[in-house]
């Protein structure tokens, strides 16, 4: 057919299941009623009265109608030539099996488990039927990389994910099903355009069923979708989907259908990343076995994205026609990728994936601030992080990706596609060496937790000596696998040295984004003196006493370091701006770092702090110091630290 050059019969593939779901939906709900398929109101769900599911059902006979009607009318028509009788056979008998788990599940509340084991079998049949995922795109070249006998996994992999995904989502009146309807006619519209006809009209045919059912679904839901609806159009979903990458000739057409299904893709991932986040480190009242924690992994909560928009403060409504827009928006990224050149498509991805990255931030998922909730840091007391054969492998892992990436941005990006036995050896020998370097400068020596300039110095030098070593030797060993080039060692340096620099480091520098987190319920405290000393104190602060003390910046009476700004806080000034200070910044205590305080200076500072509240705690004058000039408000700060300690 011309691209959406549609006859009659096949606008009336829209508009046939569209009136049979208008007029089947109702029966539906007096059907599930009497049955007792009714979905209770809880603490995690959004509804407060009890409603009826099934909602499948209703979907299922509308398309199947329609189907049954499109192939009668068909008479040589071809609108379903793509499609064999035994595929079609066999995508009924699978689509009728997800409906029934989805039914059982509805009324008897089928264990994950056993809905997981359905679901493989189903995708197992729509595998041998002949929709399968048989190449993905190639990391390294335009063309495509086949999958060979992964096919298969990579097959039920996207069945159940995409079944699954929609299913995740459908947590508001009318959410999935809008969102199943968007995807449906933005498939519809790129198989249109790619003259797939059989996918095209299935694609109709179900956003048709879904709009008929969503008049009854909608905010004020008289009816859910139930598993049986949400697992069906989400296998149908992906089904299709699959039909529509391998219509595509390019790398970016298998980019095509992910970003159709981006909502529930992106809802779904997210729910993964936070959970195994969340598993990570033992909260209050969490599981401490591994394994208590990796099924909590599996569980459902209250964080999904509709969730938080509502916990924003967005009314129910409101949530459901963003999230639409939403869907929107990459449905018609997937139709640009579609109709654009390489250079074009590559432009759309690179936005979506940066708008994407703004809107996820914007949810502020605690788990996902890894960076600020200080989630990851009980990770480095684990022994196995002082391992020293962890060490090594994590090392051989980094010299590996090294050299593959600098390969493949060298003037030899053919030869990662050779597995000959020259380029192994080759590898081997990199690795080797690397690692004894590694070892006799005595690299190993060292803890992920305790760092300082001279252990980056001494990173530095022996990255530089492993990568001369390497090429040194492989220039005057024997090899028949030789890509040496000046640009291919200097690349090898670069991702060596940022990959054992940024492991080494990582403590730090999540230490150092988490300590406002940390500090939040601290006592706010200035440090008086801008120097190595203050320098000193405020670490300590952050390492022993995070949770009692809260840096907000120093003052010094240098005149030149005033407006500067040392570890990341401000230096505000003298003792003069004090009065200020503690008025804009409230100040609970000073902490005095400088041994070298003029009486002058400490007599302001202390007359100062005595009038507004505010204590004052030295690491170092002494008591006696403290009677000459007259005050009790000067306490010994090692005694707090050691309480602390405590």
């Amino acid at each position: 057919m011309n691209t959406f050059g549609m006859s009659l019969e096949q606008y009336a593939l829209f508009l046939i299941p569209l009136a049979l779901s208008l007029g089947i939906t109702p029966l539906v709900i007096s059907y599930a009623k009497r049955i007792g398929a009714i979905d209770q109101p809880n603490e995690r769900k959004v509804h407060k009265n009890p409603v009826p599911r099934l909602g499948g059902v209703a979907i299922y006979v509308s398309f199947f109608v329609t189907l049954a009607i499109a192939l009668y009318l068909d008479s040589g028509a071809g609108t379903f030539a793509g499609m064999t009788p035994h595929t079609g056979l066999m995508l009924v008998i699978s689509l009728t099996m997800v409906l029934l788990i989805g039914i059982w599940d509805d009324l008897y509340q089928l264990s994950p488990g056993k809905k997981l084991i359905g679901q493989v079998v189903a995708g197992t049949v729509v595998y041998f039927a002949g929709f399968k995922i048989s190449a993905i795109t190639h990391p390294f070249s335009p063309d495509l990389l086949s999958l060979g006998y992964l096919d298969y996994p990579a097959t039920l992999l996207w069945v159940v994910g995409i079944t699954n995904a929609i299913n995740l989502i459908d947590g508001l009146d009318g959410l999935a099903g809008g969102v199943a309807v968007i995807v449906s006619l933005t498939m519809f519209a790129i198989a249109s355009l790619k003259g797939d006809v059989t996918t095209a009209m299935m694609a109709l045919m179900l956003a048709g069923s879904i709009l008929g059912f969503l008049r009854y679904n909608f905010n004020g839901a008289r009816i859910f979708l139930g598993d049986s609806g949400s697992l069906f159009i989400g296998f149908l979903l992906a089904i299709l989907s699959i039909r529509s990458s391998t219509k595509g000739s390019t790398a970016f057409s298998i980019m095509v259908p992910m970003l159709a299904l981006g909502l529930p893709i992106m809802d779904t991932l997210l729910s993964m990343t936070r959970r195994l986040l969340r598993s990570i480190v033992p909260q209050e009242k969490q599981s401490q076995t591994i394994f208590g924690r990796l099924v909590g992994m599996f569980l459902p909560d209250r964080g999904h994205i509709h969730h938080r928009l509502i916990d924003r403060g967005l009314s129910h409504r409101n949530v459901v026609l963003l999230l639409y827009m939403v869907s929107c928006a990459f449905g018609l990224g997937a139709f640009a990728v579609t109709i654009t050149n390489n250079f074009g498509a590559s432009l759309i991805l690179v936005t979506v994936a940066i708008a994407t990255f703004i809107g996820v931030s914007q949810l502020r998922y605690k788990e996902m601030a890894v960076l600020r909730n200080g989630t990851l840091l009980p990770m480095y007391e684990w022994p196995l992080m002082n391992s020293t054969l962890f060490h090594g492998f994590l090392d051989v892992a980094f010299i590996v990706a090294a050299f593959l990436l600098s390969l493949t941005l060298s003037d030899h990006p053919t030869h990662l596609d050779a597995v000959q036995r020259p380029f192994y050896v080759t590898l081997s020998l990199i690795c080797g060496v690397q690692l004894l370097v590694f070892y006799l400068v005595g690299m190993y020596k060292s803890t992920f937790r305790q760092m300082g300039i001279g252990d980056l110095l001494k990173l530095l030098k022996t990255v530089t000596i492993a990568v001369f070593a390497t090429f040194v030797l492989l220039e005057v060993v024997p090899n028949e696998f030789r890509p040496i080039s000046l640009v291919l060692v200097a690349l090898d340096f670069y991702f060596l040295l940022s990959f054992v620099v940024g492991a080494r480091v990582s403590y730090l520098v999540l230490h150092y984004f988490s300590r406002n987190e940390q500090l939040r319920d601290g006592k706010r405290i200035l440090v008086y003196g801008a120097d190595a000393k203050g320098l000193m104190m405020v670490q300590q602060i952050l390492q022993e006493n995070a949770r009692m003390f809260n840096p907000v910046g120093f003052l010094d009476d240098d005149p030149q370091l005033e407006g500067k700004k040392m570890n990341g806080y401000p230096i505000y000034g003298g003792h003069w701006k004090l009065a200020r200070l503690l008025n804009t910044l409230k100040i609970d205590e000073i902490h005095i770092a400088s041994e070298d305080v003029k009486p002058e200076a400490l007599r302001r500072l202390m007359s100062i702090s005595r009038e507004k509240g505010v204590i004052v705690r030295s690491l170092k004058l002494q008591l006696e110091e403290v009677e000459q000039v007259h005050d009790t408000r000067i306490l010994p700060l090692r005694e707090q630290f050691a309480a602390a300690g405590k």
